[in-house]
């Protein structure tokens, strides 16, 4: 079977890609080796991030954040495809944007929260400075302990349940071949293209992909490349539904927190604790001392969650590299193999990704990007 671009992996920068080409014209066949949506991209908390991380700013400091700075436009021009994506798709995702308050309890934390900002101010992220008694008024909710925090108005929440699949059935609609249940066996370099040999036969095609996620680096190595691409074993919480109380994406300047309230009223608290590898049978296990400590960090910002109950707690794998910078572009050693990653922020970063490679490929960018 032949097709112009096979793209490898049915996460939410898998479909988008597949949606936005196929929007273009492009033919375009999508193997994925499970479900669709069942990996990183249905499992995260649906936080759509548009700041410098704070816990990856106050590790790794002031030279990795102004390195990491320019990857902020890429999220803000994703956080513009968030906003419309609902409309050009004809399904409500639950996409909220309204804004991201980063919390502080302390003077120290104020002043690391004003560095960051300092620094995100350079490549165009505005924060506001809320003051203990503006942040009160601003959300009432917060733990009287708070002292301030900065606000972000470009942040929000979306459904990870429900976005990938949406871009899934509209790229069907356009003709996209989405093929499930089916391992990649390896990859042949060919004169002008490539052969993928798959559990299901051999598919020949002019162009690939690599939208894997954490398997991004074990495809690549089919053809001899590697960037140090790894996953990371995460977890997160939803609470039972509540009345309606948190606008905001939520996070604690002390500790790791991401906090947020859905449509339907259940909070989902995360921040990027560890869960675990099970050492026997390889699969992932809740980490319960990362229970603890994140609904810590989220009753000591907002008390009154103290009195609700936990419903469930999910582990999940995150792709990730240690510079935190996308991965984005045709690669320069093998002509028409691409590469998609968006390290630690997928789910926001996935519809710019998925945006800038459709561009190229189907040449309606005149920038092009190697790697």
């Amino acid at each position: 079977m032949d097709t112009d671009v096979i793209i490898i992996g049915g996460g939410i920068s898998g479909c988008a890609l597949a949606y936005f080409l196929a929007s273009d014209g492009v033919d375009v066949i999508l193997l994925e080796r499970s479900g669709i949506n069942s990996e990183s991209s249905g499992a995260n908390s649906g936080s759509l991030h548009g700041q410098i991380p704070h816990e990856a700013f106050l590790n790794k400091g002031e030279e990795w954040a102004n390195a990491f700075g320019p990857t902020l436009s890429l999220i803000g021009e994703s956080i513009k495809l968030w906003k419309n994506i609902e409309e050009s798709l004809g399904t409500d995702l639950e996409v909220r944007i309204n804004g991201g308050l980063l919390v502080a309890k302390n003077d120290q934390e104020i002043k690391d929260i004003r560095a960051k900002a300092t620094i995100e101010k350079k490549f165009g992220i505005h924060s506001e400075f809320l003051d203990k008694s503006n942040l009160r008024r601003f959300a009432p909710y917060l733990s009287d302990d708070t002292v301030g925090a900065m606000f972000y108005p470009e942040e929000g929440k979306a459904n990870p349940l429900l976005v990938t699949p949406a871009f899934a059935l509209n790229s069907e609609k356009l003709g996209v071949q989405i093929l499930r249940q089916v391992e990649l066996e390896w990859i042949s370099v060919k004169q002008n293209g490539f052969l993928v040999d798959t559990t299901i036969g051999s598919f020949s095609c002019n162009r690939i992909v690599n939208c894997a996620g954490i398997e991004v680096d074990r495809i690549n190595s089919m053809v001899g490349l590697s960037y140090n691409v790894f996953a990371d074993p995460i977890q997160a919480n939803v609470t039972e539904p509540i009345e309606h109380l948190i606008d905001h994406l939520v996070y604690s300047a002390g500790d790791r927190l991401t906090l947020k309230q859905t449509v339907h009223g259940s909070c989902i608290i995360g921040g990027g604790w560890p869960s675990i590898i099970d050492d026997v049978t390889g699969r992932l296990k809740i980490c319960f001392e990362s229970v603890m400590r994140n609904l810590i960090a989220a009753t000591d910002i907002v008390p009154c969650l103290e009195s609700i109950q936990l419903v469930r707690t999910w582990p999940a794998m995150c792709n990730g590299t240690e510079d935190w910078i996308p991965i984005l572009g045709e690669t320069k050693s093998v002509k028409g193999f691409f590469v998609c990653v968006f390290p630690w922020m997928g789910f926001t970063g996935g519809l710019v990704s998925a945006r800038i490679l459709a561009d190229i490929i189907s040449s309606r960018s005149s920038q092009y990007c190697q790697i």
